[in-house]
C-alpha cells in the first residue's frame, strides 16, 4: 500500500505541476481549472492514504504485533483509514472549492436517516464493535464464554478476528463461530484470559454414601495433586481442593476444584485429565459408585478400612518386591509389616537422616523435596497410592537423599530392615535380584537427568548392600 500510494502521489504531483499546459491544449480554460482542482483533491487523498500505510506498517505491524505480540483488530485499523480518508477529502475540497466538511454532513443528512432506519442491526453491531475495542474488555487471542438466550447453550471459544459486525470465535472442536457484536455487548461474557493466570475449574464426583468422607477426600485429592503437577497447562498453585457439595440417600457429591491456564489447555481437556485421575483411584481402591439399593435384610459390615489383603496387595504393587519375590515370600513379608498413619504436614522422612526402612503409600499424597544451598526446598515429585519411598535406605543403609512430607492424611506400609533380613536369611540369592533392580532404577534416573553412570556403580551398590546385611549373609 505504501508503494502504490507513493507512486500515485508522484504521478499526481507531476500532472498537477507540469501537466497544465498539456491539458489546456485539449480543454477550455474553465475545464482545465476544474481538472487541476480535482487532481489536487485526489493528490491530498493519496497523501492521507500514504500516511495510513505508514501507520499500518510501522505501528500496527511492527510495534503492535511484533513487540506486544498481539494482532490489532481489523475494525480499529479500518476506522482509522476511513477517518484519514475523510479528513484528506475534506481538506482537499476546502482548499480547492471552499466546501466545509460540516456542509457535506448536512447535505447527506437525509440519506443518513434513510440508511439508519434500513440498517438498524448493522449499525448496532458497528457501534457495539467500536465500544468493545474502546473498552478493551477482550482482544484477539482471549478465551471467552458467551451467554445468551439467542444461543442454544453457552459458547466457549478463542477470539480470532474482530470485524465491523461480528466477533469470530474458534471453538474447541475447530469450528469457527461468528457472533454478532450486539449479542456480546447485551449479554454476560466471561473472559478466561484476563487476568493472565491460572483459573479455577471443578468437576463433580459422586461416591457411595457409606464410604468414609475423609478417606474419599484424601484418596481423590492425592491423585489430583499429582495430576496438576504433571499435566500440560495445569497449575499446582493454588493447591487443589475438594468440598462436599450435597448428600442424598445413596451418594455423597464432591466438587473437585483445581487450577489450569486456559491459554495452554482447554477446560474440556483439563477436566478430562482430572476425571481420569479420580476414576483411576476409585477403581484402584475399589470404592463403589452410588447405586440405589433396597435391602430386605440386615446389611453387612462393609468395612471400608484397610482389610487383611491390603498389606499383601501393597507389596504386590511395589516393583521392588513384585519383581523379586514369589507369592510365598510376599505373604511371609506381609506378616512382618505394619501400617503406619501420618497426619497432614507430618515429616515422613528427613533429608540426611539415617534410617533403615521404606514406605509404600496406600492412601494419601506426599511431597518429595530437596534442600538446596540457598535454603529454599525444591519440589521433586508428588507421590500417591502405590508409590514407594525410602527403598535405597532400606537396602543400603544410606542417609535419606530427600525429605518426604505428607500433603494429606497418609496410610503407608512400613517395611523394616529386620523383615528384609529374614527374607535374605532364608533366600540369600534375593540380594542379587534386589541389586539388579535398584541398579536399573539408578540408570533410568540418570538417563532422565542426562547424567553419566559409571560402570562400577552397580558393583558398588551390591557391595554396600552386602555390607549392610552382613549380619545375616556372613
Amino acid at each position: 500500500m505504501i508503494f502504490w500510494s507513493a507512486l500515485a502521489i508522484a504521478v499526481l504531483l507531476a500532472a498537477r505541476l507540469w501537466g497544465g499546459e498539456a491539458i489546456g491544449m485539449y480543454f477550455s480554460p474553465e475545464a482545465t481549472a476544474d481538472i487541476l482542482s480535482g487532481l489536487t483533491v485526489v493528490l491530498v487523498v493519496a497523501v492521507t492514504l500514504f500516511i495510513d500505510g505508514l501507520i499500518r506498517y510501522f505501528y500496527w505491524h511492527r510495534y503492535w504485533r511484533r513487540r506486544r505480540g498481539r494482532e490489532t483488530p481489523a475494525l480499529i485499523r479500518d476506522i482509522l483509514t476511513i477517518a484519514l480518508l475523510l479528513l484528506g477529502l475534506s481538506i482537499g475540497l476546502w482548499w480547492q472549492e471552499g466546501m466545509s466538511f460540516t456542509g457535506l454532513i448536512t447535505a447527506s443528512g437525509a440519506t443518513a436517516v434513510i440508511l439508519g432506519i434500513a440498517l438498524q442491526t448493522v449499525i448496532q453491531d458497528l457501534f457495539s464493535g467500536l465500544s468493545i475495542n474502546l473498552d478493551g474488555s477482550y482482544a484477539l487471542g482471549d478465551w471467552l464464554t458467551v451467554y445468551s438466550d439467542q444461543l442454544p447453550e453457552p459458547v466457549y471459544g478463542c477470539v480470532t478476528h474482530l470485524s465491523w459486525r461480528s466477533t469470530f470465535l474458534m471453538l474447541e472442536d475447530g469450528r469457527r463461530l461468528m457472533v454478532p457484536n450486539h449479542i456480546i455487548t447485551a449479554n454476560p461474557v466471561l473472559n478466561h484470559s484476563r487476568p493472565g493466570d491460572a483459573k479455577r475449574f471443578e468437576i463433580e464426583v459422586s461416591v457411595d454414601v457409606r464410604v468414609p468422607c475423609e478417606r474419599a477426600v484424601d484418596m481423590m485429592l492425592a491423585e489430583v495433586m499429582k495430576t496438576v503437577r504433571t499435566g500440560p497447562g495445569m497449575s499446582p498453585n493454588p493447591e487443589p481442593s475438594i468440598v462436599v457439595d450435597r448428600i442424598d440417600g445413596d451418594a455423597v457429591y464432591y466438587r473437585v476444584r483445581f487450577y489450569a491456564d486456559p491459554d495452554k489447555v482447554t477446560p474440556t481437556v483439563a477436566k478430562s485429565a482430572v476425571f481420569r485421575a479420580v476414576l483411576r483411584v476409585l477403581q484402584h481402591s475399589g470404592m463403589p459408585l452410588p447405586v440405589t439399593q433396597i435391602e430386605i435384610a440386615q446389611p453387612p459390615d462393609l468395612g471400608y478400612g484397610l482389610g487383611p489383603d491390603s498389606i499383601p496387595d501393597g507389596l504386590r504393587h511395589a516393583s521392588l518386591f513384585a519383581e523379586t519375590l514369589n507369592e510365598e515370600q510376599i505373604l511371609l513379608l506381609a506378616t512382618r509389616c505394619a501400617v503406619s498413619e501420618f497426619a497432614c504436614d507430618a515429616v515422613i522422612m528427613e533429608q540426611g537422616a539415617s534410617a533403615s526402612s521404606m514406605f509404600i503409600i496406600l492412601e494419601g499424597a506426599a511431597r518429595v523435596t530437596l534442600a538446596l544451598p540457598q535454603g529454599v526446598p525444591q519440589e521433586l515429585a508428588v507421590l500417591a497410592a502405590g508409590d514407594v519411598v525410602g527403598e535405597m535406605s532400606l537396602m543400603t543403609g544410606a542417609p535419606r537423599s530427600a525429605s518426604v512430607t505428607a500433603m494429606t492424611r497418609i496410610r503407608a506400609l512400613e517395611i523394616t530392615k529386620e523383615s528384609v533380613e529374614e527374607l535374605l536369611q532364608r533366600s540369600p540369592e534375593l540380594l542379587n535380584r534386589f541389586g539388579e533392580l535398584l541398579a536399573r532404577r539408578q540408570r533410568e534416573q540418570a538417563e532422565m537427568a542426562n547424567r553419566p553412570v559409571p560402570k562400577s556403580a552397580e558393583v558398588d551398590l551390591l557391595a554396600r548392600m552386602r555390607a549392610f546385611f552382613s549380619r545375616v549373609l556372613g
